[in-house]
């Protein structure tokens, strides 16, 4: 029993998440995304980064996450009674393992123990009741595998029978009646002790059979019973006798309650993250800005193409859409992405990160199409500030790090590089960005870089590698910026003197 919504037959658990994974949050700016999600709900942001750095690595675990998404898009009715089942299981779970705990101290441990696990069990139950009814109610409007295969699987329990099991179990709590037969060997000694039945108050009495044990237990024994209320020897070994047998009875249901608690833990967390989405997409409803179901293809391929992608931390700032680029990339293992500065060549960047890792957690992606292949990492390298405590140097920190990431890389990774090796000067700059690229390109990494190194593009560029891709930002006549990427050749300046001309205007 397991709810599955993430994967078609697993959850989270033990998948491998991006690496430096920090770096990426960072590099591209998720947080603003992730507040967005969580709209002030701690536990859907924090399940949203989770679930977000968490890469899926086929196409088709993608598709089926999108199926999901839009069932909820489409009946958010359901997600928010799902989502309030998911927060009231989250949070009794917790309760139940701090009170578990805090038993494990007190003289009476096993008592409260049988109490506290009865009381979650029928929590529990009557949540996985209500779920299976409410997916049965909206049975005609579930288009998903995942939520299709969910109720299914819950109506192929026997959970009626069970909470009919557990509800017998009640009268530990509430009081009611618990029947034993005992037999006695050689000396009055005990061989054997059946529990014959146990009712609580609160259930209905049940009428017995012609002819059953239960008729013969009614009409003999139990009118002929010998009260032993009076007798305090007595009544001690009852009560441990009581306890014994709730301690064997809960044996049946232990390996029920671990995948119940498993259950509810997948459940919370996979529920967290699809209201997270549709907050999300709700948002970007609000604010009359474009989303796409993107097309993921298979890792190895080398094509990508969207139309209108813009990059969608600016446009959550901004509440307006930013400018969008359009761009086929066929059979590109590196591409470098040179001119004017201030021209949007960083934002582009970021714009196609954040498609990318949306898109491999199967979420709508800025643009209005949305082409690329899976990757099994993403690796970003941006610059960072200086050391604050002087420790290193911007050159050595960007190629530790620059090392690092290469150590954990392979095939079917992409880099996304932004300004890489910019701290030291354009000669030795180009000569280790040359390697670099060169060992990339031959073991079909994927790159994408902005880079200022101009002799470097100039040296790759008159090359002509096949599998290559060389973008510039649009800088218009008058110095304009257009905020696009358009395909050219690498020039010899980033304009910087325009900017000074735009402060000297201003001025």
């Amino acid at each position: 029993m397991d709810s599955c919504l993430l994967y078609r037959d697993s959850s989270a658990e033990g998948r491998k998440s991006y690496y430096a994974q920090y770096d990426i949050i960072k590099d591209i700016n998720l947080d603003i995304l992730f507040r967005t999600m969580g709209r002030a709900d701690a536990f859907i942001t924090e399940k949203c980064r989770k679930i977000m750095m968490i890469p899926l690595g086929e196409p088709e675990e993608i598709l089926y996450r999108q199926r999901v998404i839009e069932d909820f898009y489409a009946g958010q009715e359901l997600l928010d009674s799902l989502y309030e089942c998911a927060v009231r299981q989250h949070r009794a779970l917790r309760i139940y393992k701090e009170e578990t705990e805090k038993n494990r101290q007190k003289s009476t441990k096993k008592t409260s123990e049988i109490l506290e696990t009865l009381k979650y069990l029928g929590q529990g139950q009557e949540e996985l009741l209500f779920i299976r009814s409410l997916l049965a109610e909206n049975r005609e409007k579930l288009h998903s595998e995942g939520l299709q295969a969910l109720l299914a699987r819950l109506e192929g329990e026997p959970l009626d029978k069970i909470s009919e099991k557990l509800q017998e179990l009640d009268f530990f709590v509430a009081g009611g009646e618990i029947g034993y037969t005992f037999q006695f060997g050689g000396g009055l000694k005990i061989g054997n002790a059946v529990v014959n039945y146990c009712q609580s108050i609160k259930q209905p009495k049940k009428k017995a059979r012609q002819g059953s044990l239960q008729k013969f237990y009614y009409n003999f024994v139990k009118r002929n019973a010998i009260p032993i209320n009076s007798n305090g020897a007595l009544q001690q070994d009852v009560s441990h006798l009581k306890e014994f047998t709730m301690q064997q009875v809960l044996k049946i249901f232990s390996g029920y309650l671990g995948r119940m608690m498993k259950f509810f833990e997948h459940f919370s967390e996979e529920i967290a993250f699809y209201r997270g989405v549709v907050n999300f997409m709700s948002r970007m409803h609000e604010l009359t800005i474009p989303l796409a179901m993107p097309v993921p293809q298979p890792a190895g391929t080398k094509d990508t193409r969207f139309k209108d992608l813009y990059e969608l931390s600016m446009a959550i700032y901004l509440q307006s859409k930013p400018v969008g680029n359009t761009l086929e990339l066929n059979d590109t293992v590196l591409t470098l992405i040179t001119g004017a500065n201030q021209g949007g060549k960083s934002t582009f960047l970021r714009s196609y990160g954040i498609a990318q890792i949306l898109m491999q957690c199967g979420m709508p992606v800025p643009a209005k199409e949305f082409l690329a292949p899976v990757y099994r990492q993403v690796f970003t390298h941006f610059t960072r500030r200086e050391d604050e405590q002087l420790n290193s140097g911007r050159l050595r920190e960007e190629l530790q790090r620059m090392g690092n990431m290469i150590k954990a890389a392979g095939p079917g990774c992409i880099f996304l590089l932004n300004e890489s090796l910019a701290s030291t000067t354009e000669k030795e700059g180009s000569k280790i960005a040359e390697g670099i690229l060169r060992a990339f390109y031959e073991k079909e990494i994927t790159t994408i870089m902005v880079t200022h190194l101009f002799q470097l593009a100039k040296t790759l560029y008159a090359e002509g590698l096949d599998g290559t891709a060389f973008l510039v930002a649009e800088r218009k006549q008058d110095g304009a910026r257009t905020y696009r990427m358009l395909p050219g050749e690498p020039g010899y300046t980033s304009y910087g003197t325009d900017l000074f001309q735009i402060l000297e205007s201003e001025l």
